[in-house]
């Protein structure tokens, strides 16, 4: 009976692939023409963070961190959008990979044009800092002030670099703190199972990015002309790892910031809520994403409340 047993299971074995994977939906970018023109007064900069301390245009590392910075003039807005780093996108060689793998398989300006036909946006112009550019850029600001939960307390504490400095006031429970640049860093990379805000790993990962640019930009509404093109052009331009924007375009940059430094920041991420699921693929743990679904909540989100610019102008058709 036990060998009858045991040649049933060696069957089975043998029949049934072990580790099968199911393959992911077929992903279909959207082709240049079929990409909407920017409209009038909107700008896009995509704001990508590597994951190690040290990188370059030529060796970018994955790009854990991934935010658009669209800037509209035309309504006065400043939207900070995030993109799950391990969203499932169709690569330039024509094969499924993770988002975050594009620019150190590939290029950063494939990353930009990945993002352009997957969401169908024209986006251009991109700057790679890595976590310690992110670091000193949030010290040469003399902090970020942020609201931890008990939890996120609870996991700065337990790094063992963990100093009492690290927290305006000192760290002691949920509340609202200044970090200085390595906490913040180590605050945007917890990865939690624990339910914030009805948000897990990753995607409360993105929050916790959001959150710290949106403030740090708060904290700039009072800034100085002068003092705006010097922290642009000098101060953030010495922590840049790569990019392929110049010094013009980053004065440029400035000054469209600087006429929105009264508009509020609004947050959206990529994918919404609903439009995915797990998948893994070739030992990944990925997003698959309906990508019809998320092009047209982001054309919503990009175009909506507007007060200056009407529903059948030129690029949202």
């Amino acid at each position: 009976m036990l060998r009858r047993l045991l040649a049933l299971l060696l069957t089975l074995l043998l029949v049934l692939p072990a580790g099968a994977e199911r393959l992911p939906d077929p992903i279909v970018p959207l082709t240049d023409a079929e990409i909407p023109a920017t409209p009038e007064g909107m700008h896009y900069y995509l704001l990508l963070c590597s994951d190690r301390d040290v990188s370059s245009a030529e060796a970018p590392g994955n790009t854990d961190g991934i935010m658009l910075a669209a800037l509209d003039t035309t309504a006065n807005r400043i939207m900070l959008i995030s993109i799950v780093r391990d969203l499932l996108v169709m690569r330039p060689d024509g094969q499924p990979g993770r988002i975050n793998g594009i620019g150190k398989r590939f290029s950063l300006e494939d990353t930009a044009r990945v993002i352009s036909t997957h969401f169908g946006i024209r986006v251009e112009k991109y700057v790679l800092v890595n976590w310690k550019g992110v670091a000193d850029i949030i010290d040469l600001l003399g902090g970020v002030e942020v609201t931890l939960t008990n939890g996120e307390v609870t996991r700065l504490k337990d790094k063992q670099a963990y100093k009492i400095d690290w927290a305006q006031p000192e760290l002691t429970g949920a509340g609202t703190y200044r970090l200085r640049g390595y906490p913040a860093v180590i605050y945007m990379r917890i990865r939690s199972e624990i339910p914030v805000g009805g948000e897990t790993w990753d995607y409360r990962r993105t929050t916790r990015a959001r959150n710290v640019v949106a403030a740090l930009g708060e904290s700039l509404r009072g800034i100085s002309w002068q003092e705006a093109l010097k922290l642009a052009t000098v101060d953030i331009w010495q922590c840049v790892a790569a990019t392929n924007m110049t010094l013009a375009d980053f004065t440029a940059a400035a000054g469209i910031a600087y006429s929105l430094r009264s508009a509020p920041i609004e947050q959206f991420r990529l994918p919404v809520n609903g439009t995915g699921d797990e998948l893994i693929y070739l030992n990944m743990s990925t997003q698959q994403i309906d990508y019809t679904a998320n092009r047209e909540a982001l054309r919503q989100f990009l175009s909506g409340g507007y007060t200056i610019r009407e529903a059948e102008d030129e690029g949202w058709d």
